[in-house]
């Protein structure tokens, strides 16, 4: 009874998500959704995030580290950005083996604010790197149940990294990793 209600809990949970990320699409599509601009430090925020998500990885075998060795601040949502950085660390801990590495670092170039994620992970394959950000899109069908996927992750993690003038791309080499580069625009001061 206790392995039925515990696999209902989970099922309930994935539910949730799948519910959730679909009202997000929906806000985003209306227009709905709405930034709440403020000053907000990258490296606070990716601190957090690499903490939240630092039992996991320790769960997983996996270690996990960032490098932002310059203070980086930026006008943004803070909550929709720690919803892109969780949502790209968090994958790159569920598809790195045990043993492997998560790094993320900070940079600047010019006038962006440059965060990298990568991971000594499975690789995404080549025919289908170019549709990771499409909706509803799973790269491995059999594994997405099992990890939680929805397919609707990186897609709304692309549209909230859009609303903030920013890009984000992915280059992966199958059996060795997947790099994220996420850019955001660092505005001058008035």
């Amino acid at each position: 009874t206790k392995d039925f209600l515990g696999d209902v809990n989970k099922e309930i949970d994935r539910l949730n998500r799948i519910v959730s990320d679909l009202l997000t699409l929906v806000n985003i599509d209306s227009g709905g959704m709405k930034l709440n601009l403020a000053e907000i430090s990258l490296n606070a925020l990716l601190d957090e995030q690499v903490k939240r998500l630092l039992p996991l990885a320790r769960e997983n075998g996996i270690e996990i580290n960032l490098e932002a060795r310059e203070e980086i601040s930026i006008r943004g949502d803070a909550l929709k950005l720690q919803q892109v950085v969780y949502n790209v660390i968090d994958n790159a801990i569920k598809y790195t083996p045990r043993g492997g590495e998560v790094e993320t670092s900070l940079t600047r170039a010019g006038k962006k604010a440059i965060i990298r994620i990568s991971d000594t992970g499975i690789g995404i394959p080549a025919e289908d790197l170019p549709h990771i950000f499409d909706r509803f899109y799973r790269v491995d069908k059999a594994r997405s149940r099992a990890t939680g996927g929805t397919g609707l992750g990186l897609s709304i993690v692309k549209q909230i990294v859009q609303l903030h003038g920013g890009s984000i791309t992915a280059v992966s080499t199958e059996g060795k990793g997947t790099t994220f580069e996420i850019e955001l625009p660092i505005q001058s001061a008035p």
